[in-house]
């Protein structure tokens, strides 16, 4: 079990729960400690609906930069509904290629990872139903070596008129797995009986557990449960788990709208969150706790200065065919100049 990473990588690569164990490191290295604290940035980081953004007579709830201008191409702006089709096929594949960088002060990469696998989505009995697996290849006949816990189980998955992630049917499986993996870990005293019962009661919840297996799947069809103003830029309010305590920080971004250029039914759309000026004093305050508590004591503790977090979210939607043809999620940390990255781009790759 790599207790030694953050409650991301945790989450994500081998069961284990929402509350950060620190680890014997040498903490005068920045690079290990973005190694250790980044090893897997929070997939998809949970996010609210969009919010429109208040205006001075808030009768109107639209959007505020609304204005009367026409879209580059001469159409007139419109309100977009970005459903999706997909739920009305047979089957339908998500090619996922993951990049995974660390750059030191002068923005030159220390380390780059880089990794493909597939998700295929097939129906099931019952309305909007599909089982998603991972695979190696888009056929579903190679498992994926790089697959944790969780991505080796099937996803049942329910959807909503428009396309939108409604239920993890199978949740009780996935949580019966963390639980099986926690009671390993409170055998082995790396956690305490105290910590392994609060998990056991939070995870016997569907839409927490939905959270924690599957938030990228989540968020890449979460827009089609919106409607969203094409001249409208949108606040976003994310609650984003810390790195460091596993808590949740809720970070102010926006959500704008752009047409492709040189397309007519091509559109995407723009989301960007970052720590500001009243997150990023928490989050320093608890990375400098993280490497006291990680340090082995044999060596000093170099000083950090600024811990930076951000999330964007790219959508490029198919007005024509009415489908997410491409997502790409960036997750960035950044402890004082050095930073490390987790890029996921879902390209639709192959629908019936």
């Amino acid at each position: 079990m790599r207790n030694s990473q953050s409650l991301a990588n945790d989450l994500h690569s081998s069961f284990v729960l929402t509350t950060m164990k620190p680890t014997r490191i040498s903490a005068h290295s920045l690079v290990a400690l973005l190694l250790i604290v980044l090893s897997g940035i929070p997939m998809a980081m949970a996010q609210t609906k969009p919010a429109p953004k208040p205006m001075a007579q808030p009768a109107d709830p639209i959007a505020s930069k609304i204005n009367p201008t026409l879209t580059p191409d001469g159409l007139k702006p419109d309100t977009l509904y970005p459903t999706s089709n997909l739920v009305k096929d047979r089957r339908f594949v998500y090619q996922l290629i993951t990049q995974e960088y660390i750059t030191n002060e002068n923005d030159y990469f220390l380390d780059i990872k880089l990794d493909t696998c597939f998700l295929i989505f097939t129906a099931m009995e019952g309305e909007r139903m599909f089982k998603m697996v991972y695979s190696a290849d888009e056929y579903g006949a190679k498992p994926w070596i790089r697959a944790n816990g969780l991505q080796t189980l099937p996803f049942e998955i329910r959807f909503n008129e428009r396309g939108a992630v409604e239920e993890l049917s199978n949740w009780r499986v996935h949580r019966d797995a963390m639980m099986t993996s926690m009671s390993v870990q409170a055998q082995n005293k790396i956690i305490t009986s105290e910590e392994f019962d609060i998990q056991r009661v939070k995870m016997n919840n569907e839409k927490i557990m939905r959270r924690l297996a599957m938030e990228d799947l989540m968020y890449l069809f979460e827009l089609s449960d919106d409607s969203i103003r094409e001249d409208g830029e949108y606040i976003r309010i994310k609650p984003v788990r810390s790195p460091f305590s596993g808590e949740d920080i809720y970070l102010q971004g926006n959500l704008i709208t752009e047409r492709l250029p040189g397309t007519k039914n091509s559109v995407k759309f723009l989301t960007k969150n970052a720590a500001g000026v009243h997150e990023k004093p928490i989050l320093l305050a608890e990375c400098n706790e993280y490497a006291l508590a990680a340090s082995d004591g044999t060596q000093p503790i170099t000083e950090i200065q600024r811990v930076g977090l951000n999330n964007e979210v790219e959508y490029q939607y198919n007005l024509l065919q009415k489908v997410m043809s491409r997502v790409i999620f960036s997750d960035v940390l950044a402890i004082n100049f050095q930073s490390r990255g987790n890029i996921r781009t879902y390209s639709l790759w192959d629908r019936k």
